[in-house]
C-alpha cells in the first residue's frame, strides 16, 4: 500500500515548540488524514507478518533538509492513522525507513506500508 499525504506540521516535530493542546489538535488531524487515506486504499494487513513503513518526505522548495531522526518522529500521528485503518496496534510497524525525494511546492510525505 502506498499513500500520499501533506507534509507534517511543524507543531508534530520533535524538536517543535508549541502548546500541548495545538500539538494535539494537529495530531488528530494528521491522525484522520492518514486513516482516510489508508481507507481509501482498501488494504488489509497481511495475517501474523511484521509491517514496515518506507517513508518518503518531498520537502518544500527552500530551506533545509530535516534530519532522519526527527523526520520519523514527525509522522507518528500518520503511523497511528494507518495502522487505526488497517485494524491493527502500530506496535507491529518497526523502525520507518526514512528517505528524502525531490522538493515539491508545497512539501509532502509518501508512506508505502510492505510486509517483512
Amino acid at each position: 500500500m502506498k499513500i500520499e499525504l501533506p507534509f507534517p506540521a511543524k507543531i508534530l516535530w520533535p524538536n517543535g515548540r508549541g502548546h500541548h493542546m495545538r500539538k494535539h489538535k494537529a495530531a488528530k488531524t494528521h491522525k484522520g488524514w492518514a486513516r482516510a487515506a489508508a481507507l481509501a486504499e482498501r488494504a488489509s494487513a497481511p495475517e501474523g507478518q511484521s509491517l514496515h513503513l518506507v517513508v518518503t518526505f518531498h520537502c518544500k522548495p527552500s530551506g533545509p533538509l530535516p534530519d532522519k531522526d526527527n523526520a520519523g518522529g514527525s509522522i507518528k500521528a500518520y503511523q497511528d492513522g494507518i495502522a487505526w485503518a488497517l485494524g491493527i496496534d502500530d506496535r507491529h510497524f518497526g523502525q520507518p525507513v526514512v528517505l528524502f525525494g525531490d522538493r515539491c511546492q508545497y512539501g509532502k510525505v509518501v508512506i508505502e506500508v510492505v510486509a517483512g
